[in-house]
């Protein structure tokens, strides 16, 4: 992870949350999954936040642009059923 961002929220997931996917994320033909952890990153010159999908090291495979914390939770909450209360929170904005 880039040093210029900072981690504001993380999830690990699990099987049940895994079985629930509603979305494909691909890296040229390839479909990612199995990811092991969500994270909520914010770079310090964007005023927006990413949710990162990374593996089972933290390291990001890929992301997802939202202009609030609420859209990058709640985009979690639909694909994966994670409710916010799930999220440790690491650090506020």
């Amino acid at each position: 992870m880039p040093d210029t961002c900072v981690i504001l929220r993380r999830v690990y997931l699990s099987d049940k949350n895994q079985s629930v996917r509603k979305t494909r994320h691909y890296l040229g033909n390839k479909v990612l999954s199995d990811f092991a952890e969500l994270q909520i990153v914010q770079f310090h010159d964007d005023s927006g936040y990413y949710l990162f999908y990374c593996d089972e090291k933290g390291v990001e495979i890929t992301d997802t642009y939202h202009d609030s914390i609420e859209k990058a939770l709640a985009q979690a909450e639909w694909e994966f059923g994670l409710r916010p209360e799930e999220w440790i929170v690491v650090c506020d904005p």
